[in-house]
Formats: structure tokens, sequence, C-alpha cells
């Protein structure tokens, strides 16, 4: 739809609307194969050979780039850089999913609970195919990003960024 609308390669497009306009230098969309830069992942202690896998999936996150700029575009995408931030309750329109993990999911953006016990308050943004993620937490204003290298493990981030959440939230506590 992209490259219709456009008239571009999803890569062009990307690093004309997004890359670019944000001054994401050390991003991009993976093609090559043989592409050695960006970290090997793994399930488990098993690292995943399939070369042909990051290229294949471009719209959908083949993207290539660091914690910092991963940033960089989270806070352009919640602070309404990118697109008016009244069009984000458009995407906000929640699925309940169990599986790969338990949370919501909207249009290309999740809402990943911090804990079974309260479904309701979570982390708003994406988790990448290879266990990066980029969350912002609209309850404290903080903002997550990183990456496990995991095809799974995906929960080892969400209780990290819990007690982080946490920390946070006594350290801000009047006493």
């Amino acid at each position: 739809m992209i490259e219709t609308i456009t008239g571009q390669s999803i890569e062009a497009a990307f690093k004309e609307y997004i890359f670019d306009r944000l001054n994401l230098t050390q991003t991009y969309v993976y093609k090559d194969p043989l592409d050695g830069r960006p970290a090997s992942f793994y399930h488990r202690k098993t690292r995943l050979q399939i070369p042909l896998y990051m290229p294949s999936i471009a719209p959908e996150g083949g993207i290539v780039s660091t914690a910092r700029e991963t940033m960089t575009f989270l806070r352009a995408f919640f602070d309404g850089v990118l697109f008016p931030q009244t069009h984000l309750k458009e995407l906000m329109e929640w699925k309940f999913l169990w599986a790969p993990g338990t949370f919501f999911y909207g249009s290309g953006i999740v809402r990943q609970p911090l804990s079974l016990l309260n479904m309701k308050d979570g982390l708003i943004g994406h988790w990448g195919q290879s266990g990066a993620f980029a969350f912002h937490h609209p309850e404290t204003g903080l903002y997550f990003t990183g990456t496990v290298n995991q095809a799974i493990g995906q929960s080892a981030a969400v209780h990290r960024i819990a007690r982080i959440i946490r920390h946070y939230k006594k350290t801000q506590s009047p006493t």
C-alpha cells in the first residue's frame, strides 16, 4: 500500500518520510542477506540461521536500528512529529491476544500489560521479530527501547521494565 501510494519502494519511502526526517543515520531497511551488521538473534541458546527472513519482512519490521535511534523514532511517533497525535486513537482499537504472549494488538502497535493483575494499564509500542522493543509508558511518561536478541524471551524485558517503572514511581512519590 505504501509503495502504491508513494510510487516508491518501501525502502525509499521509509528513508524519505521517516529516517531522513528524523535524521536516523544508522537506521535502514534490511535487504541484503549477507549484511552482517545487525547483531545475531537466538532461540534460547541457539543462534538462528535464517538469512532470507529479515529481507522478506521489510514492511512489517525488517528494519535495523540502534536503541538510540529507535528512541528518537518512538518519541517522534508519540509526540506527533510524524502524524497528528489525534490519529493515535485510531491505532488503539485493542484486540486481546494470548499468543505469542499476553497483550492487546491495535493497528501496528500493542498495549503490553505489565502484570496479569492489571490488564488495563501498561506499555504502548511495538515488539520486533528479533526481540527488539520500543515502548512508551503513558502513566509515567517513560520510554523504553532495546532488545533481548531472542525469538522468545520478551517476558524478561517486560519484567525489567516493570521493575524500572516501580522504582521510578517510588522515587517520584512525595514524601
